[in-house]
């Protein structure tokens, strides 16, 4: 089990997984939406993690200003991943916070738009389902090569007896 966000309560454990939205009517009428996503649900984060057990705890909000339609999309959790320098289980806390710019489908977007950090641009449609998007902002917040601030490596000196099939024959011959 997670320890969830500020945004969750214990209650708000609505599974999101096949949730969808009318992406501009969601903005439009400013509303919300909380629950959670199991890690068993998302198959792309699959190879990625050590284990699927437990879930993200997931917010969205949509609002509209005179610039467009927006999603404020907050995901919080606890991923198990692998250290790229030892090998071993690194937790690594998730705190996902993303404004979205709703794009039509097949609608030119501007240069200036795309320049703008504020804001990433994705295309909404009137089935706009939520795991898709959720999982792409997860694997986007994740590092490149996950590692401890500090951890043993073991000596090569170790790593060559460990792993050489030529030490067995190697004691033999002594």
């Amino acid at each position: 089990m997670i320890a969830f966000a500020p945004f969750m309560s214990s209650q708000d454990n609505q599974d999101l997984s096949r949730a969808y939205i009318d992406g501009f009517e969601f903005a439009r009428d400013g509303r919300h939406l909380q629950g959670v996503i199991p890690l068993a649900n998302m198959g792309r984060l699959a190879d990625l993690v050590l284990d699927q057990d437990g879930e993200l705890a997931c917010q969205i909000v949509g609002e509209q200003d005179r610039s467009g339609e927006f999603l404020q999309l907050r995901v919080a959790g606890v991923l198990n991943l692998c250290c790229q320098r030892c090998l071993g289980a690194l937790s690594f806390p998730l705190q996902v916070r993303n404004r979205l710019r709703l794009m039509r489908p097949g609608a030119e977007w501007p240069e200036d738009d795309l320049e703008d950090d504020a804001a990433d641009a994705v295309e909404a449609t009137k089935e706009m389902l939520l795991l898709p998007l959720i999982e792409e902002e997860v694997l986007l917040a994740l590092p490149i090569a996950p590692r401890h601030e500090a951890c043993t490596t073991p000596t090569a000196a170790e790593k060559d007896q460990a792993l050489s099939p030529f030490s067995a024959l190697a004691k033999l011959k002594k």
